[in-house]
């Protein structure tokens, strides 16, 4: 019986030594840094990205290109001024069944998650979309615009509508400029 009590007692230590080492705050793996990168921040979101150079259906037969950013110093004559600005080379496709009037075309953009403006840059020809002709089916209208960004490199994302109040504006640039 003396040698149960023992036995029992010696256990009971042993789970209670064993014990005090542990640490049971310590997570069971090692945590993820933070992000360093603005790069590592966006790829972290989930969000996608989308590349110059690729096609992005608007809906209604129409579809999008946006080139690579391209990155220059606006001249005095463009309005707004800025002291940096990203162009891209932009076609609207119209394979719908109907005429498309560009000056429908809402295009939003933002440089880190804020709101940018589009900087008419004429003199660099930064036009924008401007009043024309309707983009009749089996057509393409080709334009360039502009958008100011910090002087330094910036994520750039460009949202684009086929006309205001058409809802969630499509994801057609998002990358670093």
């Amino acid at each position: 019986m003396k040698l149960a009590r023992l036995t029992a007692a010696a256990c009971a230590a042993l789970v209670a030594v064993a014990g005090c080492g542990a640490d049971d705050s310590a997570p069971t793996q090692a945590p993820t840094p933070p992000p360093t990168t603005l790069s590592d921040k966006v790829a972290r979101s989930g969000g996608p990205a989308s590349r110059g150079g690729e096609r992005t259906s608007l809906g209604s037969g129409l579809t999008i290109t946006v080139s690579e950013a391209k990155s220059f110093v606006p001249t005095n004559s463009a309005s707004p001024p800025a002291v940096r600005a990203v162009g891209f080379d932009m076609a609207v496709e119209n394979d719908g069944p109907a005429p498309y009037k560009p000056t429908l075309l809402s295009l939003s953009a933002t440089a880190n998650g804020t709101a940018t403006q589009q900087v008419i840059d004429s003199t660099q020809g930064y036009t924008g979309v401007v009043g024309g002709p309707e983009v009749k089916p089996g057509e393409t209208l080709r334009f360039s615009v502009a958008f100011a960004v910090p002087q330094e490199k910036t994520w750039v994302h460009i949202g684009a509508a086929p006309e205001p109040g058409a809802g969630s504006a499509v994801t057609v640039f998002s990358e670093t400029a």
